[in-house]
């Protein structure tokens, strides 16, 4: 298992409802890829530098994971084609 940071950009969501479904989807993706999450850091909306698919503002969330090397593809097509997540970014931890 190697750990890793996960920085996501989502779309500036109008209720809690859709970011706690999202945060669940991540969740329940990483436990069936045999990981495990960790701590959740919650920045809430702020401004972006520049237009992201015509969005101006966006909803920053930052969370540890533990995953195998094998299944990061599946995470990252996950993050890649889900609709709610402007950018994103997986940093290995040492």
């Amino acid at each position: 298992m190697q750990k890793y940071e996960l920085a996501l950009v989502l779309k500036p969501l109008s209720n809690e409802e859709v970011k706690d479904k999202f945060i669940n989807k991540l969740e329940a993706l990483v436990k069936k890829l045999e990981g495990n999450v960790g701590k959740y850091n919650y920045l809430g909306k702020r401004l972006l530098a520049y237009p992201i698919k015509k969005q101006k503002e966006g909803y920053y969330l930052f969370c540890k994971l533990e995953i195998s090397r094998s299944h990061v593809a599946e995470l990252d097509k996950f993050l890649n084609t889900n609709p709610e997540v402007l950018r994103s970014l997986r940093i290995k931890e040492d």
